[in-house]
């Protein structure tokens, strides 16, 4: 009586026991690990070395205006607590990744500094009632700077340019309108989005390099890009996983890098998931398990109920 009493108290456990499959499927999928390369275990995605990545780029060279995108991958979730906010940032980088249409509102005597450093077109103060009036459409410029003591005029017409505004800390407003002009065509706007993967992650995608780029340009590209994204990391996530893999995409290819070099505690990681050791088979087919979850926690319910079937019968015997 009492086997059968502390088995019919196990029975409702069964709900446990589901939701203790469903958390380790969840941690079985396989996350930043399986991007990296390890020393004894192929990465489930073939995750260039910049030294690799430079032969790749070099097919892209010389065709269309060689500007490679880049997705950056984050983990937007930790254990126990909710999804982080979405946020947006500013990238300054060392070269300029593509030609900008810039409009430089500055003094008739810093024009031709202006023109020099870049900018499509100057304006001068007395005539920002222009943009108000249409007669400059502000969809012709992709970017717009104004000297510092020019920024009070074009407040009058801030709601016209919207995110297009200067600001200080974009580094579109200066004293010299050469240096606005020079942030203004090294700046990237980026700002996280759902992935259309896994609700887990955020996707940051943004131009960030050309192909014919140094392979010394496009590490230090990346490397800004990572202190970036590290500047808005919440501080419950940990900034060794925080950035999940990082991809670059041109031309239709899609290349991964291998991302140790810009992260001290994985520089001799291996591929481990649940302190199991995967091969490159093993880690597909559990990403197969992940895509038809559904169809496999339907077969473990399948199990459990096989097992209090044979439980029963075997405390029944008893």
């Amino acid at each position: 009586m009492f086997q059968t009493t502390h088995f019919l108290r196990g029975i409702p456990c069964a709900r446990a026991l589901h939701q203790m499959i469903q958390r380790d499927t969840r941690l079985t999928i396989p996350k930043n690990l399986v991007f990296i390369k390890g020393p004894n275990v192929a990465p489930v995605l073939n995750c260039l070395n910049y030294t690799e990545l430079e032969g790749q780029l070099a097919r892209f060279q010389g065709s269309g205006d060689g500007v490679v995108n880049a997705t950056f991958v984050i983990n937007a979730t930790t254990a126990n607590s909710k999804k982080m906010s979405k946020v947006r940032g500013i990238a300054t980088f060392s070269e300029k990744i593509r030609d900008l249409s810039v409009l430089a509102v500055c003094d008739g005597g810093a024009h031709e500094a202006a023109m020099e450093a870049g900018a499509t077109m100057c304006l001068d103060p007395a005539d920002i009632g222009k943009i108000s009036e249409g007669e400059i459409n502000i969809e012709d410029y992709e970017s717009v700077v104004c000297t510092t003591h020019c920024l009070k005029s074009l407040a009058k017409v801030a709601r016209v340019l919207r995110a297009k505004m200067p600001h200080p800390r974009k580094g579109t407003v200066n004293d010299n309108i050469g240096t606005a002009i020079r942030a203004s065509l090294l700046n990237v706007e980026w700002e996280t989005v759902d992935s259309q993967n896994h609700s887990d992650f955020f996707n940051i995608t943004l131009p960030l390099f050309k192909a014919d780029f140094p392979i010394t340009t496009i590490k230090d590209h990346v490397t800004t890009m990572f202190g970036e994204i590290q500047k808005y990391r919440p501080a419950k996530f940990k900034p060794e996983t925080f950035v999940e893999r990082v991809e670059f995409s041109m031309g239709g290819d899609n290349l991964h890098l291998d991302i140790r070099e810009h992260n001290a505690s994985y520089k001799q990681a291996e591929v481990t998931v649940l302190k199991k050791r995967y091969t490159r088979e093993e880690t597909w087919g559990l990403r197969d398990q992940a895509k038809s979850k559904q169809a496999y926690l339907d077969s473990e319910r399948e199990k459990i109920g096989v097992f209090l079937e044979n439980r029963w019968e075997s405390v029944m015997k008893e």
